[in-house]
Order: structure tokens, then C-alpha cells, then sequence
């Protein structure tokens, strides 16, 4: 594992900054960089050393936003806040130990992204290692309920229409990534407009993050250029997610992310299986 010590500093400032901003707002601020370097390179720019430091780095939601979610979990303990609320600036604590551990969860993020791709895990080492910073500050900062009775009670009950709903949305979604990805060769970039698109959920609480559909049929477009496959696949990442986000998340003391382990499962299986 190759970690430089100037990429530790950019990490660990990276969270405290991003403990400033809020993890929502610097999950919009990772889709927007991921956009500028999409249009850069259709243009002809070399962005390798953009995406180096600044979209792989930084913004590296494996980073910035993991510092926000593990500071938000720690401000719980001591402010005016709940544990979950990533949608928040923790400005308002003008607490030390907060952005300190924002810029410990940063780091941690780093470190272990980087473990990841050390060992050539077969999957998408940035949405484990959310997974996994989610997790520790569950386990080291919760004060609330681990799980929701609420959902679990939810998923019991007979609610085809819901998931018919939910099936006919992430599978246009879906669709329209990897059609877009085949066709443009950009197979990732339906998860930086669907990162950027959560700028609008700060206006309608109700507004659907999608990034997961997107980026698990830009991998399965990628990997084998089967759109029908592609579509499978993001409807079943939208229902890990919402499954996940109901039992394990929703009501829950602190983050641990449901698109982000719905990215981790339905990766490890594309890449295992047709890479």
C-alpha cells in the first residue's frame, strides 16, 4: 500500500472541511467535480492530475464525505443533533473535537480506500470503505437504536405497489445510464449527475437519490454491454438500498450509508462474476 504523507494531510483537512460543508453537500460537490472532469476529457484535457488529487482524493466521497458522516456521529454525543442528520453543517457546534474527528474519519477513509485497492478487492473500493467508516462510528458513537422494528414491520406487509413502483423507476433509471454509458463510453458519469442531482433533495425532502442505480448499470454496461443485464442489475441495488436504508439506517442513531452497500454487493458480483 502505497500512502504518500501529503496524502494523508489532504485527507484529514478534507474531512474537517467537509465536517463544515455537511456529507450531503459534499456528496452534490463530488458529482459536480466528477462533471468537470467528464467535460474536460470530452474535450480533450488531460485530466489525470485533476482526478488524482481533486475527484480521487479530496472529493473522494470515500474521504470528504466519510470525515462529515463519522463528525456528525461524534457531534450527536455532545450537541444538538442527531447522529443520521449528514444533511447538516456541523458549523454550528464550533466544537474542536467534532471537526477533528471529521478529519480522523477522513483519514481512516483514506487508509483503508487505499488498503482496498492495495489488495485488488473486486469491487468498488470507494462504497466498502463508506461501508466500512459507517460501521465503526455506529459502534463507537450510537445512542439510539441500531435497527428499525418500524421497517422490518414494513417489509412484512403487503405492499406490491410500492415495489412495482420502485421496479418501473430504477429500471428507466438504469436504462437510461447505460444506454447513455454505452453509447458516450462514459460509463460512470450517470453517478456524478445523480450525486450532483441531490442539490434538489435540500428542496423537496422527497427527492430520490439515484447514484446507486446509476453507477451499478454503468458497471454492468461496462463489464458486458448487456443493457437488459444492466437494467437487472440496477433495479436489484435499488432495492438493497431501500431494504438496507429501512431496517439498518432510517430512524438509526448514526449514518451507515444503504446506496453505498448496495454499490459495494452488486459490484462485487459484477466484477467477480464478468470481469
Amino acid at each position: 500500500m502505497n500512502v504518500t504523507l501529503m496524502e494523508c494531510v489532504l485527507a484529514f483537512a478534507a474531512g474537517v472541511a467537509g465536517s463544515a460543508i455537511g456529507g450531503t453537500q459534499t456528496f452534490v460537490l463530488t458529482g459536480l467535480v466528477g462533471l468537470i472532469s467528464a467535460v474536460l476529457a470530452t474535450c480533450g484535457i488531460d485530466t489525470a492530475v485533476f482526478d488524482a488529487h481533486v475527484l480521487n482524493l479530496i472529493f473522494l466521497p470515500a474521504v470528504i464525505f466519510n470525515g462529515a458522516g463519522f463528525a456528525t456521529a461524534y457531534a450527536a454525543k455532545h450537541h444538538e443533533i442527531r447522529g443520521f442528520e449528514t444533511g447538516r453543517s456541523l458549523a454550528f457546534t464550533g466544537d474542536v473535537r467534532v471537526f477533528l474527528m471529521g478529519g480522523l474519519g477522513a483519514l481512516l477513509g483514506w487508509l483503508f480506500f487505499s488498503l482496498m485497492v492495495a489488495l485488488g478487492l473486486p469491487a468498488d473500493q470507494g462504497a466498502i470503505t463508506v461501508c466500512a467508516i459507517g460501521v465503526l462510528g455506529r459502534i463507537l458513537f450510537n445512542q439510539e437504536q441500531h435497527y428499525n422494528l418500524r421497517g422490518i414491520r414494513f417489509l412484512q406487509q403487503d405492499n406490491t405497489m410500492y415495489w412495482l413502483y420502485l421496479t418501473l423507476f430504477s429500471g428507466c433509471v438504469a436504462l437510461l445510464s447505460g444506454y447513455f454509458g454505452e453509447a458516450s463510453g462514459l460509463y460512470t458519469i450517470g453517478f456524478s449527475v445523480s450525486a450532483f442531482s441531490l442539490v434538489f433533495c435540500f428542496f423537496d425532502p422527497y427527492f430520490p437519490a439515484t447514484h446507486q442505480i446509476t453507477i451499478v448499470a454503468g458497471y454492468a454496461m461496462m463489464y458486458t454491454h448487456n443493457l437488459v443485464l444492466a437494467v437487472v442489475m440496477g433495479i436489484i441495488a435499488e432495492v438493497i438500498t431501500d431494504i438496507f436504508g429501512r431496517v439498518f439506517n432510517t430512524e438509526c442513531g448514526t449514518h451507515i450509508d444503504p446506496p453505498a452497500v448496495a454499490i459495494f454487493l452488486c459490484s462485487l458480483f459484477i466484477f467477480t462474476v464478468f470481469g
